[in-house]
Parts: structure tokens; C-alpha cells; sequence
């Protein structure tokens, strides 16, 4: 009896529920696919803040240009 209703879920058409079940699972991927975009953004932004500030560092610690008042 048991085997009987197990072929029968087996061999069945997948029902509306899988779909949805699907397409959910589609646009949760979708969406993590867009978090990653914005997190690499924000490394790449942090990334060229950083490097700004070594320049004006390197800038105001040259004894050459003397910005930043060395004597």
C-alpha cells in the first residue's frame, strides 16, 4: 500500500506549490547575485579612500614640500 502511494507522489506532475517553490528560490539567488554587486562597491569605495588618504599623508609628511610645517 505504502510503495503504491510513493509511486503515485513519484510519478506525479509537479503541482503549483513547486513552481512557487522555484521561482522563489530563483529570486533569492537573484537577489543575493545584487547584494554581492553592492558589497563590491563599497569594498572598491573603501579601497579609494584609503589610497587617497596615504597620498595627502605622503603629501603633509614630505619634508621636500614641507606641508605639513616640518622645519
Amino acid at each position: 500500500m505504502v510503495d503504491k502511494i510513493a509511486e503515485e507522489v513519484a510519478n506525479e506532475k509537479s503541482s503549483i506549490a513547486d513552481k512557487i517553490i522555484k521561482k522563489v528560490e530563483e529570486r533569492v539567488s537573484q537577489k543575493n547575485l545584487h547584494i554581492d554587486h553592492v558589497e563590491e562597491e563599497r569594498l572598491a569605495d573603501l579601497a579609494r579612500e584609503r589610497e587617497r588618504d596615504r597620498r595627502q599623508m605622503e603629501m603633509f609628511d614630505d619634508p621636500y614640500m614641507n606641508w605639513s610645517g616640518h622645519r
